[in-house]
């Protein structure tokens, strides 16, 4: 009488090395992709924080009756909201009443509309909710950035991508 060996459902080293090459090589094709998108959703989320910023401002300078600036401070690539109180602007006290800062590869830039025109300091929503309007660019570089702008005083701010189609 032969004993027959239990027949054994497990896997060998050869197959499982063969696996995990396999996974290692769909990695390395995948990872400098994956690279670039970290860098872009950085810079959407700098542009949708700043977006939600605007729109605040723009909210509490109607609900409150009174005139709201966003600053804007590119050599330190940092921005802040401040109401106004008698003749000064005085910072907020909530958690958008924070000085925002980018990241350290984030620089931010306002103009006027046409882009030529000096740089300015802040951005004014009024109580009739109106505001200036400008242009804020917020860039990794020369090819990657997004623009935030408001084209008349009765609009609101809205993001445009590198190619000037609305995102």
């Amino acid at each position: 009488m032969t004993r027959r060996r239990p027949s054994s459902h497990a896997f060998t080293l050869l197959e499982l090395v063969l696996v995990m090459v396999v996974i290692c090589t769909a990695l390395a094709v995948a990872a400098p992709s994956m690279s670039g998108w970290s860098r872009g959703s950085r810079l959407r989320d700098a542009g949708d924080q700043f977006l939600a910023l605007t729109r605040w401002a723009r909210s509490q300078a109607v609900a409150e009756s009174r005139v709201y600036r966003l600053y804007v401070e590119p050599g330190a690539a940092r921005y802040w909201v401040a109401a106004q109180e008698g003749q000064e602007f005085v910072g907020v006290g909530s958690s958008l009443g924070q000085v925002f800062t980018l990241a350290d590869d984030l620089s931010i830039e306002l103009t006027g509309l046409d882009g030529a025109s000096a740089r300015m300091e802040f951005i004014e929503f009024y109580p009739t909710g109106r505001t200036w309007p400008a242009r804020v660019r917020i860039a990794l570089d020369y090819d990657d950035f997004i623009d935030i702008a408001c084209d008349s005083p009765a609009d609101e701010f809205r993001l445009f991508g590198p190619t000037g189609g609305r995102s």
